[in-house]
């Protein structure tokens, strides 16, 4: 199991002495120890299974740390530090840590938690991938680029999830002409009580080997999406999946957000025109304000080669960003597909749009895994989608 130890000084008594412990139980290779300021990149790039967030002495940032990174993670999050104040406790696991540990006897606590939890020394599967795609405005493709990526890892993983964020207007279902009987809100609705055997039953299956958990299709069931039910809806996809594509309404409210912090690979999509354009550079500036890397972004452009749109170079010195890998606009073939709800990978898989679509697909799968790496630093990904 990778472990993961966060405190404001990784040369402090307790931190050493957790880096013993986890070595000596859970983590052979010795845990990574990360400062407090370095704590989202080491979880992206490390995708620990396990992060200790050691309070002491700065108990207010220990408890700000365990709130963001209950946000960006699925695994198990230990918060360590004295018990002397029992409200400290409270925060804590109020916070997202899953249990907290005495600083004065790490050893037994840790001991406990772990057959609590039933974890073995051996190393367990990581996590599958996440790719987040959000348009920059409507009309952008993420749509349609959402279903057909999906159905090219499908293809060559024999599953992939897809999930769609868009409560009350999501179309991923029409676009691959299913007709599920569950959806989101049913399992926000019943998230106390989910296990493996009922969220499976709410997934809708595709020939492709893609897996559908839909979205609501009437408005009012829109406000029962709680970002509670989408952090566990992704934590099965994730055990049970090598890779979910999601496809978000926005980048502002809670359960999107919970998604683009956890994202290992964020597509932003816009088209070569003013206001498109201008949309995702203030998505970028807020994923800044987020604190999301700006190297898990992928900048996507959407139906290149329209009559009259910005010049390339306009666009690059708007974005701060070197544009890519583009796929011509086609809309004669994508309406072919959409309407028939077959994704063009599969309809015209000869099209120039349906190979992008592939080589976009498989730089997409490089970029994270080079990314993910330890000791690896990423850069952005500038790519092109399909249209809309």
């Amino acid at each position: 199991m990778r472990t993961l130890v966060v405190s404001s000084n990784v040369m402090d008594a307790v931190t050493s002495k957790l880096r013993g412990i986890l070595r000596a139980h859970v983590d052979g290779q010795g845990p990574a120890t990360t400062a407090f300021e370095n704590a989202h990149q080491a979880v992206f790039k490390l995708q620990p299974e396990m992060v200790v967030v050691v309070l002491s002495p700065d108990p207010e940032c220990g408890l700000e740390m365990v709130r963001k990174l209950r946000q960006e993670m699925t695994g198990f999050i230990l918060a360590a530090g004295q018990t002397v104040e029992s409200k400290l406790i409270l925060r804590a696991l109020h916070g997202g840590a899953d249990h907290y540990l005495d600083e004065a006897d790490l050893e037994g606590g840790l001991e406990s938690v772990l057959a609590r939890l039933q974890i073995k020394q051996e190393a367990n599967a990581p996590p599958g991938r996440l790719l987040a795609l959000l348009a920059a405005s409507g009309g952008s493709g993420s749509s349609t680029l959402a279903v057909n990526m999906a159905v090219v890892l499908a293809k060559e993983q024999q599953k992939c999830a897809l999930l769609d964020l868009k409560p009350g207007i999501g179309d991923l279902a029409a676009l691959l002409d299913l007709k599920p009987q569950f959806n989101l809100a049913d399992l926000c609705l019943n998230v106390a009580r989910l296990d493996r055997a009922m969220f499976e039953k709410m997934l809708a299956k595709h020939s492709s080997g893609v897996q559908l958990l839909a979205s609501p299709q009437v408005f009012g069931k829109a406000r029962v999406v709680t970002s509670q039910g989408v952090t566990q809806a992704l934590a099965m996809m994730r055990k049970l999946f090598p890779c979910v594509v999601a496809d978000l309404e926005d980048c502002f409210h809670d359960e999107q957000v919970v998604t683009l912090r956890q994202a290992t690979g964020i597509y932003l999509i816009f088209r070569p025109d003013f206001t498109s354009l201008r949309n995702a550079r203030r998505i970028l500036e807020h994923l800044t304000d987020l604190e999301i890397a700006r190297t898990r972004v992928r900048l996507v452009v959407n139906r290149f080669g329209l009559p009259y749109q910005l010049p390339l170079a306009e666009a690059e010195q708007a974005l701060g960003e070197k544009l890519a890998h583009f796929i011509p606009d086609d809309p004669k073939t994508f309406n072919r597909a959409n309407n028939a709800g077959i994704p063009v990978v599969l309809n015209n898989p000869t099209a120039k749009v349906s190979r992008s679509i592939v080589e976009l697909t498989h730089l997409a799968l490089t970029q994270v895994n080079e990314e993910s790496a330890p000791g690896v630093n990423g850069t952005a990904l500038t790519v092109a989608s399909a249209s809309s």
